[in-house]
């Protein structure tokens, strides 16, 4: 910024005496230090500003220090304004300019081309996050050390780059449907719902042979609350685990469909009950991976049951897996002193249609009971830990959730519950109706039943709008939840091949 020359910069009433003394005080220099012909930083300063300084004002120097010569209204006197305070003319020495690069600079001409000391050499500059979007890439790890300890570290979520998640990045991708609409936009869906309508049933017995009735179903116990205070763990040394039969059992399925007569000219998708429980609870439950196939042959889309890896389980996992089988075996009648395997079953075969789709579904049944009329209907068996204060809410939120959905698809007006403790022993039971469990829940706005069925109405339909003929894919919901990936899959299960030349041939 420029000022015109007539300008008096420091005001009327500088005070040219005061100035030093003050510079002095604040500075620490005394007496002759803060004489600017006897410092030889000063003498510098005052030579080589004098030369081009005279004739305009600058202001310059650390901390707001003012160098050069001012030149005070009325023009009679020049005064030498440093980093230390005025000076007077008289004392401002003339020095002779030199070239600090010139052949007269002796000192400069005896400098050494290389210096004696070692180019210091600085530390990499570490980050705290190493490779997170591109922040700090190549700049070495964090400060502080890796926590140790017996759990290791999961990059990238701890999946690899193909297998989990990234459906883009997978060659098999094929669709994908995004969660990207509210559950208020979903509420708002009105979709209809066919009452389920058994057509056949199938037994599987001891040994795996299976039989086209109801020989495994079990009859429930009216009196199961005089079980109170029961031992779940009794028989636990001779549990038969249940054995994954992969599409074998979804074979029997298909075969008791066959058996049955039930034409299929206008069935759209055929499948077990718990693919359908994990697509509806996923409108809800954004935590829980899961997987299964898709065939679409002769415009009939089936789904096939894909099992995840799962982690070993301890001895405490296999007991409390366990207890599950043992509460139904003491709420059924006439069960108390038979071993249980979990390979026998009762499956009921439906008939029902949500939104425009007509579906076949496969339901294992726990039990029955029979109205006055003699109509029979089932009851679903389930155990949970006793609730208090603090597993209230999950289990409302999502352990009534998986109640609900598999109760409901499936038409089973009942759900018993045996609440039991940490060692085993069953505490109460609780009989609840399948229509009440949305009303229980409702005030608490945890979840609705109707967005669970929109949501399933959207998934279905975009799925069997998506699949081609003939074709063989994977429907999977793997971390980071935010999509279902359709995966082309490589092969088609041979019960399903086998079940569709049969049709052919009849």
């Amino acid at each position: 910024m420029d000022f015109p020359g007539d300008v008096d910069i420091f005001g009327e009433e500088f005070d040219q005496e005061e100035e030093p003394e003050h510079e002095q005080a604040e500075g620490g220099h005394g007496g002759a230090d803060s004489s600017g012909s006897s410092s030889p930083s000063s003498s510098s300063a005052s030579s080589s500003s004098s030369g081009s300084s005279r004739s305009s004002s600058s202001v310059g120097g650390s901390g707001g220090a003012v160098a050069g010569a001012v030149a005070v209204a009325g023009g009679e006197e020049e005064y030498e304004y440093d980093s230390v305070g005025v000076v007077g003319q008289a004392e401002v020495e003339e020095v002779e300019d030199k070239d600090l690069f010139g052949s007269d600079n002796e000192d400069f001409q005896n400098t050494p081309a290389r210096s004696a000391y070692l180019v210091p050499v600085l530390p990499p500059v570490r980050s705290n996050n190493p490779g997170r979007g591109g922040f700090a890439r190549g700049r070495g790890g964090g400060i502080l050390p890796r926590p140790s300890g017996p759990y290791p570290h999961r990059g990238g979520f701890g999946f690899g780059r193909f297998s989990h998640g990234n459906g883009r990045n997978d060659e098999r991708f094929v669709s994908e449907f995004k969660l990207n609409k509210s559950e208020e936009t979903l509420s708002r869906k009105s979709v209809v719902i066919q009452e389920p309508c058994e057509i056949a049933s199938y037994s599987r017995v001891e040994g795996g042979e299976v039989y086209f009735d109801d020989r495994s179903l079990r009859l429930f116990k009216r009196s199961v609350q005089d079980c109170v205070g029961s031992d779940l763990n009794i028989g636990f040394d001779t549990f038969i685990e249940k054995r994954d039969l992969g599409s074998e059992g979804f074979g029997d399925l298909l075969a008791c469909v066959r058996n049955s007569t039930v034409p299929l000219n206008n069935i759209h998708f055929v499948t077990y009950r718990n693919n359908l429980n994990k697509i509806m609870a996923t409108a809800y439950i954004r935590h829980e991976p899961w997987k299964m196939g898709v065939h679409k042959r002769n415009g009939i889309v089936y789904l096939d049951v894909h099992k995840l890896p799962e982690r070993p389980q301890s001895e405490l996992d296999r007991r409390r897996c366990y207890w599950g089988y043992s509460f139904e075996n003491v709420a059924t009648e006439d069960s108390e002193n038979t071993g249980i395997d979990a390979n026998v079953e009762f499956c009921s075969v439906i008939r029902t249609k949500l939104g425009a789709h007509r579906i076949i579904m496969g339901a294992e049944m726990d039990c029955c009971d029979s109205h006055d009329d003699g109509r029979r209907f089932y009851i679903e068996l389930k155990t949970s830990r006793e609730l208090d204060y603090h597993t209230e809410e999950r289990f409302e939120r999502e352990k009534l959730l998986k109640f609900w959905i598999q109760s409901f698809l499936a038409g089973v007006p009942y759900v018993v519950i045996g609440f039991r403790n940490d060692a085993g022993i069953l505490v109460r039971t609780e009989m609840i109706k399948t229509s009440k469990i949305t009303q229980r829940v409702k005030a608490k706005s945890y979840w609705q039943g109707g967005v669970c069925l929109a949501f399933t109405d959207e998934v279905l339909c975009w799925l069997y709008g998506t699949v081609k003929e003939g074709e063989d894919y994977i429907l999977q919901f793997m971390p980071p939840f935010h999509r279902l990936e359709l995966l082309r899959g490589q092969s088609c299960p041979d019960a399903i091949t086998r079940h569709v030349e049969l049709l052919t041939q009849n």
